[in-house]
């Protein structure tokens, strides 16, 4: 029933491999991140500003990579980001002041830009049209179990030893995973973009399409969500007397229901289409989390946040699917590091809209997730208004010479 239609490309399996390391780095360091800002900032509140900063440094930085792509390959540029990338998780441990850090994360900030959007294109180069949620369903669940075990390993490895081994043995991820790229022979489909168009204007192009801003709109939506998970629950259960180990636990169950979902999200995409799944995803995580918001059991607000995970698994695999089917194979260089800004704008968005109701509510965890809610029933009608794509995947929604909707 899953099987895939095409044959995959040899390194394949290397690729996933990779992004996986490198979604496992991410992980590792997710128990430990937020708490660590916290001893840097001194309260809750503030995390979400240091959050949003770092989220406007990957808006910029993805936004360069358009132009490092006319140039560098993909292979060599990931390579970089990589290196880079395991420097900054060696070094954070050596952090001692705010403003140390703030320097450091514009760096990992960078290196991890370029990493995503470089990954993210390898594993559209995998993926045939037809088995394009399959892919996607593929690679969410493989990341989805790095989510699964990093936060488990990085919980257990500070409550034994220290938040500082914690970010040490993320630095020892990403090296390892730079190590298999560089002995790997990963071939490229695409050569450098060698356009001379701006960035302004692919910009403009890009959110000229209702379906692509639409779809940019669900990839903030998304983000918005992991904010709340990744940022916010770690603060509020820790309130609430849970140590590290346990945070750990937590992030690993969230990423449970995705483990199950993600590739079979893909293949009922490929099958019966994206748009019913993508508004009902959001419409459980909305009303899962207005009840939580309303909870005062900590443990019942765990599980009910655990169930909209499974929101987040027809999402994940689903709006990236989405967006390659609705650009022809030429724009996707052109639009994808567009694309990619929509995480980091709801990364920015979220802990700044978030941050604010904590001050305006004195510090209430409860206020904050009720907005969150609201804001899910926001994307949930955002997905209603996309374009349906066929069954078989023969949407086109850029013309590549005029960049405009059709049909």
């Amino acid at each position: 029933m899953f099987r895939f239609k095409h044959k995959l490309p040899k390194h394949s399996g290397i690729i996933f491999l990779v992004s996986t390391l490198y979604t496992l780095v991410f992980a590792v360091a997710s128990p430990v991140f937020p708490l660590f800002i916290k001893q840097l900032v001194g309260q809750d509140m503030y995390v979400g500003l240091v959050v949003a900063l770092s989220s406007v440094e990957w808006i910029i930085f993805t936004i360069m990579m358009s132009y490092f792509l006319k140039k560098i390959k993909k292979a060599p540029l990931t390579k970089i980001a990589l290196a880079g990338f395991a420097l900054c998780y060696a070094i954070i441990p050596l952090v001692t002041t705010l403003w140390q850090f703030l320097i450091l994360d514009l760096f990992r900030s960078l290196f991890a830009a370029g990493a995503t959007v470089t990954l993210g294109l390898f594993i559209r180069d995998v993926a045939g049209k037809k088995n394009l949620g399959k892919v996607e369903g593929l690679y969410f669940t493989l990341i989805n179990i790095a989510w699964f075990a990093g936060p488990l390993a990085g919980g257990f490895v500070a409550a034994i030893f220290s938040k500082s081994v914690t970010f040490s043995l993320a630095a020892i991820i990403a090296a390892i995973a730079l190590c298999i790229l560089m002995v790997s022979n990963v071939k490229e489909k695409s050569q450098p973009v060698q356009s001379e168009e701006s960035m302004i204007t692919r910009i403009k192009d890009f959110f000229s399409t209702r379906n692509l801003t639409i779809i940019y709109l669900i990839a903030i939506g998304l983000a918005t969500w992991w904010t709340v998970l990744y940022t916010y629950v770690p603060l509020f259960i820790t309130e609430h007397g849970f140590t590290e180990k346990a945070v750990g636990i937590t992030l690993a169950l969230f990423t449970i229901p995705l483990i199950i979902f993600d590739f079979i999200a893909g293949w009922l995409a490929d099958k019966y289409g994206y748009r019913r799944f993508l508004a009902s995803a959001f419409l459980i995580m909305a009303i899962l989390l207005m009840v939580a918001a309303f909870t005062q059991n900590v443990y019942l607000f765990i599980g009910l946040i655990v169930t909209g995970c499974l929101g987040a698994a027809f999402i994940e695999p689903l709006h990236e699917a989405y967006f390659f089917h609705a650009v022809s194979k030429k724009s996707e260089m052109r639009f994808y590091p567009v694309f990619r800004t929509g995480y980091e704008v709801g990364y920015l968005i979220a802990p700044l809209i978030f941050s604010g109701i904590m001050f305006l509510s004195s510090g209430s965890f409860y206020a904050l997730f009720l907005v969150a809610a609201l804001m899910m029933f926001f994307f949930c009608l955002m997905a209603v208004l996309l374009r349906k794509i066929k069954k078989k995947g023969d949407i086109s929604v850029i013309v590549e010479t005029s960049e405009k909707e059709i049909g």
